[in-house]
């Protein structure tokens, strides 16, 4: 779709044509898909007197898209829609309520940037209010409002647009809030309160995680006659029957008796579909020009690798890709919203921080933020027999990463892994002494399979003085050597006590917050979120083993059992002492 020329408000000319007024009054009367092909066919000369006598008839040149979201993207912002987009944004014009379970890589909060966009500007200013909310304020700031920020300026809107608020002059020169964002905090129902306008809309982005009492008190906002909500965000992979759930699925009955659903998965993107999308208009934060809008989008690459990393049946895959409420989310044993919640970590600022790349280390390139003076501990995952991936991970306090991963006849040999690992090793010495940390590089390696020899050469080379480092052998099949009986989940075997210890550092807090923060890839996050968790006769946690996730088609979780390794911290053993022997 090709943009009109648009003048700002301010560069029309006085609207006082006849023949124009009649030209808006009959294209007023049309359906909004036959006013957008009659305004394509419009000269620009005509299409200014139009415009211009809309700015004063309907109070805002553009009121001539009222009713038409669709149009206002396409031709006035000059953005490519695919068929999905066109549908959700069509369903705040025939429902209060449009509601949009939606899968991973879809351009959820951009679509939902182009809402407000056009809900600020169809009514006159000082009519209408649009507003953004989600679970953390930092996915207001950071993730909706830059995209609401770049569709002003590329669709050189009227106003002035800071970091969560967007302005409008009215027609006595009086400077108006048209659109805003905030969070209310859970369980304060009184933050949805107080908030009027003759015509609102409400962006709820990231519904997935809006609890019930926030997402119950939306319906305070929504009892104007022309009050609209758009709930957008991927479905729960932690929480069953939560608002968003019940929204989409049966919109809270009479509550909502005006809600629309519609499911947008990742199998409906155009880069899966094959649908056609107009090249060359891509509006992308980068600036990018000249490219399919399908090349953001999710394509049959990525949801192959989701269902190999995670199963078919994975509630990641269920929300992720289907974009349906997965059942059993509670056998997850570290669910797959935690893992994203510790990738999402900002990265921490303030004295005693520094990026990694500011150490001076010339392999040290990322601008991750690390702590001085944190600790530097690796996770070795050697692959069994050779088999399966051989994986290292650092962390540096909180920060952890994946350093290496390989597969391979290679991997077999002792000598070969162990000189692999005593280069990491080298690497995070020089890590050490750069941050000024005081404790030695800790490593703990699997010693199934090839694991024992590795960790034989590497204590030997330690001992010669070639490294430094103290070497942690972890046999997870063995008990953990540590009494558990006052814990909710009781490991069995030290390899349960590991992804017990990771669930805990992965959980959110109640601001959001974990004690990790993951920046790895797909891959290792969809295999931290992958193994269910069981209960065994003796009432101990067993987490399900590499032989039944290969059963129900699941790969073998090397690189998160990896980022576990490296933070987990085995019992140590006490010596046994010396009894005397007793005489009968």
């Amino acid at each position: 779709m090709t943009a009109l020329a648009v003048p700002k408000p301010h560069e029309l000319p006085r609207g006082d044509s006849r023949i124009a007024s009649g030209m808006l009054s009959d294209l007023m009367g049309l359906t909004a898909p036959v006013r957008r092909r009659a305004l394509g066919t419009l000269e620009p000369a005509d299409l200014v007197q139009v415009l211009a006598v809309a700015g004063q008839e309907l109070g805002t040149p553009y009121g001539v898209w009222l009713g038409d979201p669709v149009g206002f993207v396409e031709q006035v912002l000059g953005e490519s829609l695919w068929s999905k987009q066109r549908e959700i944004l069509a369903g705040i014009t025939t429902h209060k309520n449009v509601a949009v379970p939606a899968g991973f890589g879809l351009g959820k909060t951009h679509l939902s940037a182009r809402a407000v966009a056009y809900w600020a500007c169809v009514y006159p200013v000082g009519t209408a209010l649009a507003i953004t909310t989600a679970t953390r304020m930092r996915q207001v700031h950071r993730q909706m409002w830059p995209h609401i920020r770049h569709a002003v300026a590329h669709g050189a809107l009227p106003g002035e647009c800071d970091q969560v608020q967007w302005k409008m002059t009215d027609s006595k020169g009086v400077d108006v809030v048209v659109a805003y964002g905030f969070t209310a905090t859970e369980h304060d129902e009184s933050g949805m309160q107080g908030i009027h306008e003759s015509n609102l809309l409400l962006i709820v982005d990231e519904a997935g995680g809006i609890g019930p009492v926030i997402g119950r008190s939306t319906r305070n906002l929504l009892t104007g006659s022309n009050a609209r909500m758009i709930a957008i965000g991927n479905p729960p992979t932690d929480t069953e029957r939560s608002w968003f759930e019940k929204l989409c699925n049966d919109g809270y009955s009479d509550r909502y008796p005006q809600t629309t659903t519609i499911k947008l998965a990742a199998t409906d993107s155009p880069a899966v579909t094959g649908e056609r999308t107009a090249d060359k208009v891509c509006a992308c934060l980068a600036g990018e020009q000249g490219h399919l809008v399908s090349s953001h989008l999710v394509n049959q690459e990525w949801i192959d690798e989701a269902i190999r990393d995670h199963g078919e049946k994975s509630p990641y895959v269920i929300a992720k890709v289907h974009a349906r409420f997965p059942k059993g989310t509670k056998d997850q044993i570290i669910p797959s919203d935690w893992v994203d919640a510790a990738a999402e970590q900002e990265e921490p600022e303030g004295p005693g921080w520094v990026r990694l790349c500011d150490l001076g280390l010339p392999e040290e390139t990322a601008e991750w933020v690390v702590r001085r003076g944190g600790w530097v501990r690796l996770g070795v995952d050697p692959a069994a027999d050779g088999g399966d991936e051989f994986v290292i991970s650092r962390l540096v306090e909180d920060l952890a990463t994946i350093e290496h991963s390989s597969s391979g006849a290679d991997n077999a040999d002792g000598v070969t892994v162990a000189n692999r690992v005593l280069e990491e090793i080298r690497r995070a010495e020089l890590l050490r002494l750069r941050l000024g940390t005081k404790a030695r590089v800790r490593v703990k390696i699997d010693t199934i399979g090839v694991g024992w020899g590795v960790v034989g050469l590497l204590q030997r080379w330690g001992k010669e003085g070639v490294h430094n480092a103290e070497i942690v052998p972890v046999h997870v099949a063995e008990s953990t050597d540590r009494p558990a009986e006052s814990e909710i989940l009781r490991p069995y075997r030290k390899r349960d006590e590991m992804w017990i210890a990771g669930r805990t550092l992965i959980r959110p807090n109640a601001d959001g917050v974990t004690r990790l923060r993951l920046r790895v890839d797909n891959r290792t996050k969809g295999q931290l979120g992958a193994p269910k968790k069981f209960d065994n006769s003796g009432g101990f946690t067993v987490v399900e083993s590499k032989k039944d996730m290969a059963a129900r088609g699941v790969g073998s979780p090397d690189r998160g059992e990896a980022v576990l390794l490296g933070a987990y911290e085995p019992a140590v053993k006490k010596a046994k002492k010396r009894g005397k022997l007793l005489s009968g």
